[in-house]
């Protein structure tokens, strides 16, 4: 496994990234469960929302914490890289949060254009574009 391992560490997979996700809905809540990131070395941290009815509470043992909250976890867990999945309207406020904390990486599942500095990773998840393409090659595929 040499160079499996040292593609992995080229990589950063040979470590565990603490992520922290922001927005807890529907979206949130389904990549929450999804394995495949706990599959890949990333596990969530923490949980942002601002609903009260949620703030305080843990999931699965992940506490979810107040978006006013986020410069302190941030600095104290040592984040990194967060995920997106936010209101569009709340999209870019909650970006500036994260970038100020100091996260470098956001995996924006939240249907807006975001302006991040240009030492932040940012990619975009476009759910509509990613079903659009799928129904073109079905399309595609029946004719």
């Amino acid at each position: 496994s040499g160079l499996k391992g040292e593609l992995q560490r080229i990589l950063g997979l040979d470590r565990e990234w603490p992520v922290a996700l922001v927005g807890l809905g529907n979206l949130g809540a389904a990549l929450f469960h999804y394995k495949g990131f706990s599959r890949q070395g990333f596990r969530v941290a923490v949980v942002f929302d601002n609903d009260p009815a949620k703030i305080g509470r843990e999931l699965d043992g992940v506490p979810i914490v107040s978006t006013r909250d986020v410069a302190r976890e941030v600095k104290e867990r040592s984040l990194q890289i967060a995920v997106l999945a936010v209101p569009a309207d709340a999209a870019q406020t909650v970006t500036d949060q994260l970038v100020a904390a100091g996260i470098k990486a956001i995996l924006n599942f939240a249907p807006a254009r975001l302006k991040v500095s240009k030492d932040v990773r940012l990619k975009n998840v476009d759910l509509s574009i990613e079903l659009e393409t799928l129904s073109f090659y079905l399309a595609q595929a029946a004719r």
